[in-house]
């Protein structure tokens, strides 16, 4: 099997070779597709004997082995987090200045909630360290199971990965 590698600098500090047995294929998956996964995986046991089969029900459009890749994506990523090939980056403020004065009121509050769990997650993982989701989820984001942390943790590192 190959590995894909890809290096990463953050914050210009420091850098990361990380290596993947699995080739990344996040990309054909949706926002919406990846929230449904991920609250499916929230919602269910994952010693459940046919969890793909039951996600793959509620995510439209996606097979069995799309969801079981997606899985496995999901459990190397966690594993390089929880090793420590993926160094924690230095935490940038929000700038508040920055807003657009036409967002609607609903708008403005949902962005507003996201921002408010953006935070609570980033002080999860400075206060519980990487790779301990259930401390983060049970003390920090509430509304989170461990897997959608570990899952979100996942997209937030694939983020700063990109715009580093």
């Amino acid at each position: 099997m190959d590995l894909y590698f890809s290096c990463n600098t953050f914050n210009g500090n420091e850098t990361s070779f990380i290596g993947s047995k699995i080739q990344p294929k996040n990309t054909d998956w949706s926002i919406e597709e990846n929230n449904l996964f991920e609250n499916a995986i929230g919602d269910h046991n994952l010693e459940f004997p046919y969890l793909f089969n039951k996600i793959a029900s509620l995510v439209p459009g996606k097979t069995i082995e799309q969801i079981n890749e997606h899985y496995e994506a999901l459990m190397e990523d966690v594993h390089l987090i929880e090793s420590g090939h993926v160094p924690l980056p230095n935490y940038i403020d929000i700038d508040h200045n920055n807003r657009k004065p036409e967002l609607s009121a609903e708008t403005s509050r949902r962005k507003s909630k996201q921002k408010q769990k953006m935070r609570k997650f980033l002080v999860g993982l400075e206060k519980y360290g990487k790779g301990n989701w259930r401390g983060i989820s049970r003390n920090c984001v509430l509304t989170k199971s461990p897997a959608q942390v570990a899952s979100h943790a996942q997209k937030y590192y694939i983020r700063l990965q990109k715009s580093g």
